[in-house]
């Protein structure tokens, strides 16, 4: 097997492709709420970086996109982090 060819498709594969399709679309229903009330910031941020984690995941284990994979990684440890702090202030 070739080293970026993608991976052979299971059924923990799919789980988790189902679960950044939800992610996705709960995100956009948030991004959606918070323009129209503010006070969503936490809980919109918060869903986005686990969406960029489960999206990070899938790419390195499905797709093995090392650089996106890294990519998605380090924007939804910061934007957890950033919710955390936003939460705890």
């Amino acid at each position: 097997m070739e080293k970026n060819s993608p991976k052979k498709i299971t059924r923990f594969n799919i789980l988790f492709i189902n679960l950044q399709l939800l992610f996705t679309f709960l995100t956009l229903g948030l991004f959606i709420w918070y323009i129209i009330s503010p006070k969503m910031m936490p809980i919109f941020q918060g869903c986005l970086g686990i969406t960029l984690l489960i999206m990070a995941y899938n790419n390195h284990i499905i797709y093995r996109r090392k650089a996106m994979t890294i990519t998605y990684l380090v924007i939804g440890i910061i934007l957890l982090v950033l919710d955390l702090v936003m939460l705890v202030v």
